[in-house]
C-alpha cells in the first residue's frame, strides 16, 4: 500500500515538474508571417538607408512609344537568337547521337599459343598473373 501510494505521489510530482519545464508552445502562423514580413521590410529599409518607409509615392511616368518599340524589338531579337541556338544545339546533338552508335568488332587473338584453343581470355589472364607472382 505504502509503495503504491509513494509511487503515485512521485509520478504526480514528476509530471508537474515536467509540465513546468516545458517551453514548447503552439505556433501561430499568422503571427509568424507578420513577424517575418516586418523583418523583411526592416531589411529593405536598411538596404535603402531609410528609417521609415516613404510617405509619398510618385506616380509612374508614361513610357514613350519609342522606348516600348526598342524594348519589343530587343525582346524579339533575343527570342530569335535563343531559337537559333536551340536549333543548332539540337542538330549537333542528333549528329553526335548518330555517330556515337557505330559498333566496332575486334577479334582478339592470344599473344601466346596455348595448348587449348578454346581457353578464355580470363583464364589466360589468371595464368599469366600466377606466373608473374611466382605462385
Amino acid at each position: 500500500m505504502n509503495f503504491s501510494l509513494l509511487s503515485l505521489l512521485l509520478t504526480l510530482d514528476l509530471a508537474t515538474v515536467a509540465l513546468t519545464l516545458s517551453t514548447c508552445s503552439t505556433l501561430d502562423m499568422d503571427q509568424f508571417m507578420k513577424k517575418r514580413i516586418e523583418a523583411i521590410r526592416g531589411q529593405i529599409l536598411s538596404k535603402l538607408k531609410l528609417t521609415t518607409p516613404p510617405e509619398d509615392f510618385p506616380a509612374p511616368e508614361e513610357v514613350s512609344r519609342d522606348i516600348v518599340a526598342i524594348y519589343n524589338s530587343t525582346r524579339d531579337l533575343l527570342q530569335e537568337k535563343a531559337n537559333e541556338r536551340a536549333a543548332t544545339c539540337e542538330r549537333q546533338r542528333s549528329e553526335e547521337e548518330y555517330y556515337a552508335k557505330e559498333v566496332h568488332k575486334i577479334d582478339m587473338q592470344s599473344l601466346y599459343p596455348t595448348e587449348n584453343p578454346t581457353r578464355s581470355v580470363r583464364q589466360w589472364m589468371d595464368s599469366s598473373c600466377v606466373e608473374e607472382t611466382g605462385m
